[in-house]
């Protein structure tokens, strides 16, 4: 569960970089929706993307990041990529 926390945190992190905005783990559901909730358009969303690569430091393939519409799809994307690269790692 930390790990989720921790990523979660790295999200909102990149989206308030991205969009000046003051979301945290408290303020925020898994559930939002990343342009109804949160309003990040797809312009912002390739931007978050790339801070997310260059902080986690991992590459997300263009294909693995459509279909992505809640905070949770995203935080559980990075989760498997994370869990990717420890193994690989190990």
């Amino acid at each position: 569960m930390e790990s989720k926390t921790h990523t979660l945190k790295s999200v909102l992190d990149a989206i308030n970089e991205i969009k000046k905005t003051g979301f945290d783990p408290e303020s925020v559901d898994l559930d939002f929706y990343l342009g109804g909730d949160l309003g990040v358009d797809s312009r912002e969303m390739l931007e978050i993307w790339y801070e997310l690569e260059q902080r986690l430091d991992m590459r997300v393939q263009d294909e693995e990041k459509r279909d992505l519409y809640t905070l949770g799809d995203v935080v559980a994307l990075v989760e498997a990529k994370k869990a990717k690269q420890a193994a690989v790692g190990a």
